[in-house]
């Protein structure tokens, strides 16, 4: 190699070395410090025992040197119900933690709050102090935390009182799995039920009234509150079970709201006489449907089953079922292959074998079946193709979104593919623009107010909202 290239060589190496010496100095002024992400990190609302989702922030060196950290640190140690995880390790102290320039750091923050015995919301607060370089930063956490009734895999009855939110683990159920037992659950107005991961409100041979009012309604929802890492808890479907009727004795939900389910609401399997009422309930962003019938005596009326990651309402294989003034329309904001509203009067066995269930009786009046899909409605009934015979299936003075060509005789004075526009139905508010077309459209019935308590101007709007 000649003198020259050595030596040209030789620069090279030297001036990288160099840089990266320098790169790679750690820094000890008390001019340099480290820099954060946030400078508060608020979790809203946990109950007391449950841990909480993880939230996380970061920590950078946005200097031109290595930043050593001295120490990471919550101000009360082991005492704290904070916990912290510092580049993979938990713990509530972490020493000399080394940051590259230009480089971050990732710390996560979990939270459980102990139960206090308090009627009344309360506040966790603790620090996450750093030490760097003779500078002192801190990061606020805090926390609202509720103690509530826990319920967790046992037989309920009697009254739920509102004053404490109640907390589903596991299986809450009214009656006994093996008796008839002819228990009876009632739910104030106002009370808060949450279900944790796969938690389900289960009613056996007995009854559940729930007593809502437009003011205070009941609310069936998740415990976890406080918002994911990435998205908000309400845009979350399938974070517990939700609402289970098995052979269930006459029931009734008034003003109610359901969401973030696998199934909202599960009917199935009645014996004759006994019926389920709804009244003025919302079921939203349930996981697989909304409602789910199978065999059941359901009423509902001035009802909304709305967005849902696959089906509003999936009605099947039989019962007495009667909906008046009901919307059945899924605006969910992502892609999905399933229609809102699915009917179906037969099923399959594992041998491919179809099973006709006819309905004894199926009354859809004055209802909305929409969606952002091609296709937002679905009735697939054999029993015509069977008897060739006129079935127990009736749809009249219904809003109808639908592909298909409609010659059955089961629909009676519909409208097909209308424009309904609600007002945001991407975020759960199906109530009707003054351009709808499906105002005053209605047949005439018995039902003189809407979801909220607004009386009804003949004609009748469809579906569960008045325009005013």
């Amino acid at each position: 190699m000649k003198l020259k290239q050595i030596l040209s060589l030789f620069t090279v190496l030297t001036f990288v070395f160099t840089y990266s010496c320098k790169k790679n100095k750690i820094l000890t002024s008390s001019v340099y410090n480290i820099s954060t992400s946030i400078d508060t990190l608020l979790f809203d609302t946990i109950f007391t025992t449950i841990g909480s989702t993880t939230k996380r922030f970061k920590c950078y060196n946005k200097n031109s040197g290595t930043i050593n950290i001295s120490t990471i640190s919550i101000s009360d140690g082991e005492n704290s119900q904070f916990r912290i995880n510092v580049d993979g390790e938990s713990g509530v102290l972490f020493n000399d933690i080394a940051i590259l320039p230009g480089d971050s750091l990732f710390i996560f923050v979990e939270v459980t709050i102990d139960p206090n015995g308090s009627l009344l919301p309360l506040v966790v607060e603790d620090e996450i102090v750093f030490e760097t370089n003779g500078n002192s930063k801190k990061i606020i956490l805090n926390a609202w935390g509720q103690d509530a009734y826990f319920h967790v895999n046992e037989i309920v009855q009697g009254i739920w009182r509102n004053d404490k939110p109640h907390v589903i683990y596991g299986l809450a159920a009214v009656g006994y799995p093996t008796l008839d037992s002819n228990l009876t659950l009632t739910i104030e107005e106002g009370t808060k039920v949450h279900g944790h991961s796969n938690g389900v409100l289960y009613v056996y041979k007995s009854s559940l009234v729930v007593n809502g009012n437009l003011n205070n309604p009941v609310i069936f929802q998740q415990d976890r509150m406080e918002d994911y890492l990435l998205y908000p808890a309400d845009s979350i479907a399938g974070q517990w079970r939700g609402i289970y009727f098995s052979s269930a004795l006459n029931s009734n939900i008034s003003h109610a709201e359901i969401k973030n389910a696998i199934i909202g609401i599960q009917v199935d399997t009645f014996t004759i006489n006994n019926i389920i009422s709804l009244n003025k309930v919302k079921v939203n962003n349930s996981l697989y449907s909304n409602i789910l019938t199978q065999g059941s005596n359901v009423n509902a009326t001035n009802c909304l089953f709305g967005n849902s990651d696959n089906y509003s309402a999936i009605i099947s294989i039989g019962g007495k079922v009667n909906f008046d003034h009901c919307t059945f329309s899924n605006y969910f904001n992502g892609f999905r292959s399933t229609p809102s509203f699915l009917f179906k009067d037969y099923y399959k066995t594992i041998n491919e074998q179809l099973i006709y269930r006819p309905f004894d009786i199926a009354n859809f009046t004055n209802c909305i079946f929409d969606g952002n899909a091609l296709n937002d409605f679905i009735c697939d009934t054999i029993g015509y193709n069977l008897t060739g015979f006129q079935t127990n299936v009736l749809f009249d003075y219904c809003s109808i979104k639908t592909e298909d060509t409609i010659l059955n005789p089961i629909y009676s004075n519909c409208f097909f593919n209308l424009n309904t526009y609600f007002v945001n139905p991407g975020k759960w508010n199906f109530d009707l623009k003054g351009s709808s077309e499906v105002i005053d459209l209605g047949k005439s019935s018995l039902v003189n107010d809407d979801i909220l308590d607004r009386l009804r101007s003949i004609p009748n709007d469809l579906g569960c909202y008045e325009y005013m």
